[in-house]
């Protein structure tokens, strides 16, 4: 929550930073739990819930920034790719959001109907490197377009992969 507060009220590198260490804290509480044995199911759901609140959060703060930013200044960040507009800036933050949500739950749906999932380039790891990698060098519209990219590219491979017939 404290990133996507720090990328609505610039500059962007302090979101980067507040979501990389936060992302190293979930990891780290991940672990910690497994090695104490402390980790349970109810855990696990509830991690996987706050990713997906910690996703919806700065991205949509990502993209509405963005589409502020874009209404003020057309040429803001992108020289002269006109064509990008508030709207365009709109469209890929809210493909980011799909890819973001989908790539998770076609896992979650496939493993739940008791088939295996496939690794994919696009997840949560990849897609927190290009938002920390993103923020840090304050380029929103960059990095939507790549989580845009990535993440749908994941949850189209995995829904491939999950509608393959063994």
């Amino acid at each position: 929550m404290g990133a996507s507060i720090c990328v609505l009220t610039l500059p962007l590198w302090t979101g980067g930073i507040l979501f990389a260490l936060g992302d190293v804290l979930d990891y780290l509480d991940g672990d910690l739990a497994r090695r104490q044995g402390t980790n349970s199911k109810e855990g696990a759901i509830f991690d996987a819930a706050l990713d997906r609140y910690t996703d919806f959060l700065v991205i949509g703060a990502l993209t509405y920034l963005t589409v502020v930013l874009l209404e003020r200044h057309p040429d803001f960040l992108i020289g002269h790719l006109s064509f990008l507009t508030s709207e365009a800036a709109l469209v890929l933050g809210l493909a980011a959001l799909l890819g973001s949500t989908l790539t998770p739950y076609v896992r979650a749906k496939t493993e739940a109907e008791g088939n295996s999932s496939v690794a994919t380039i696009g997840d949560r790891g990849v897609r927190n490197h290009i938002l920390v990698v993103g923020l840090l060098l304050s380029q929103p519209i960059w990095t939507l377009v790549a989580l845009a990219v990535v993440a749908n590219w994941a949850a189209i491979h995995r829904l491939a992969h999950a509608m393959r017939r063994e």
